[in-house]
């Protein structure tokens, strides 16, 4: 599930008046992972690699850790996408990189 960017504002406008992302979470946007709401606060809806990779490792955790086939396929939708996205920066960077490469020569 995608974070809608007012939700995301509203996190941040939380977090912002003192409330923890954990608390954020549990009474504002259960439906949300706490490390989803974590990079929708701290990194206005931008995802780093680091931080995708680490949402990755938790739900590969979540998958190994659920006893309903209902989850593990709810979270390998979710895995799906954010691999898609790690790909799809990464053909990004490479055609950012050649410009900047044919530029230089």
């Amino acid at each position: 599930m995608e974070i809608t960017q007012e939700q995301a504002t509203l996190m941040r406008k939380l977090t912002k008046e003192g409330k923890p992302i954990s608390k954020v979470v549990a009474e504002d946007f259960p439906q949300f992972a706490y490390w989803d709401v974590y990079f929708a606060v701290y990194s206005k809806g931008e995802r780093s690699s680091t931080g995708i990779k680490r949402m990755i490792t938790n739900r590969i955790n979540e998958i190994a850790d659920s006893n309903t086939k209902k989850r593990r396929a709810e979270l390998a939708d979710e895995l799906h996408g954010l691999v898609w996205h790690l790909y799809s920066n990464h053909k990004a960077n490479q055609s950012k990189l050649a410009k900047i490469r044919s530029a230089l020569d």
